[in-house]
């Protein structure tokens, strides 16, 4: 298996890397996905009286997809901007009405499309007294759901790539912190369809190796589970019974972490809270002793020296005996007492 594994992980090595895409604030803040977070963003970029300074950008971009050609006589004045509004059978997510428009919007992410059409057009023919009416339908992927009540369906990625082209005209103008946001935002929407950020010959390596991947995975596994057993036989040897400001346990990380750890937290006092890990991994096993956090580390130092325990200072303090991965638990364990029997006996030092 050594073989198999070692060409196995050398021909993981040729692959190149993950397609590099860096996430979006919306994405780190988990909500790409939420249509409605997605629709109070799109109303408060869609208003041109509001702080963004980018005045009628969103709305020339829409009529200009609406009439299949850009607009130049642009929106109108008297623009209102309003969410979820509610007619016979169903809510708008977004209805815009000025001297000139009436437009509505329907965004869809990932959810369905099974929107009352008829009951929306008949909405909007309601209000439109006259203006011009334009109804969108807002998806991730293109689809014919709406159209036979006029709904023109527009991706998000064709509607990025309509505000992008008139982006320039209204830079100068804009907010500089809220530009930041809206980039991001668009960034966002543009994503939506380019999730899997997979470089594809590394899942056609993973189909293609699946078998030696499984067998390595199996083989890794039944290694963690010697780490385990390892330090369950230590810890059997270690007797803490006679402390009662001791606590014994074990602790392993993930899986890409092949170590694991017999420990124990001794309580001296509030600022000398003292753990004792002892590791083993592949490199074989080691004894740290460390402060948890809020500890004092200066006088952890002055009572191992006190108490003549010697260790080598790398972050921790590490006991210089060094242990092979085999090495016999009789070597081990007469070192590891007395440390833990040091410790959880002394008199803390005077400061």
């Amino acid at each position: 298996m050594v073989d198999a594994a070692t060409k196995l992980l050398d021909d993981f090595k040729e692959l190149r890397g993950g397609v590099e895409r860096p996430r979006t604030f919306m994405e780190i803040a988990g909500y790409p996905h939420y249509e409605n977070v997605c629709s109070n963003i799109l109303a408060f970029f869609m208003d041109p009286e509001e702080s963004h300074g980018l005045g009628t950008l969103m709305l020339d971009a829409l009529t200009s997809v609406g009439n299949d050609a850009e607009a130049d006589t642009g929106i109108g004045g008297s623009v209102s901007v309003e969410r979820e509004v509610g007619t016979d059978r169903g809510r708008i997510d977004i209805l815009i009405t000025s001297d000139d428009h009436a437009i509505l919007i329907e965004n869809k992410i990932h959810a369905g499309v099974s929107n009352p059409f008829d009951d929306y057009d008949a909405h909007l023919d309601h209000i439109a007294e006259g203006r011009e009416k334009l109804k969108f339908l807002l998806t991730l992927y293109p689809t014919d759901e709406g159209s036979e009540w006029d709904f023109k369906n527009l991706t998000h990625e064709e509607f990025v790539g309509q505000i992008r082209s008139l982006l320039g005209r209204y830079v100068s103008d804009a907010n500089t912190r809220y530009l930041t946001m809206f980039l991001d935002f668009l960034n966002t929407l543009e994503n939506l369809r380019r999730e899997t950020r997979m470089n594809p010959e590394f899942v056609n390596f993973l189909a293609e190796r699946k078998d030696d991947i499984r067998r390595f995975f199996d083989d890794l596994k039944d290694f963690r589970n010697e780490l385990r057993s390892k330090v369950q036989e230590l810890e059997s040897i270690i007797d803490v019974s006679q402390h009662k400001n001791v606590n014994q346990n074990l602790w392993r990380g993930p899986t890409v972490n092949m170590s694991d750890v017999l420990y124990q937290d001794i309580s001296l006092s509030r600022d000398l809270p003292v753990a004792i890990d002892t590791v083993v991994s592949p490199h074989g096993w080691r004894i740290q002793i460390f402060v948890r956090r809020g500890g004092n580390k200066s006088k952890l130092r002055d009572l191992l020296q006190h108490l003549e325990i010697p260790f080598e200072e790398n972050g921790r303090f590490t006991h210089p005996d060094h242990f092979t991965y085999d090495e016999e638990l009789n070597r081990i364990s007469p070192i590891l007492q007395n440390i833990v029997d040091k410790l959880a006996t002394s008199q803390e030092l005077k400061a």
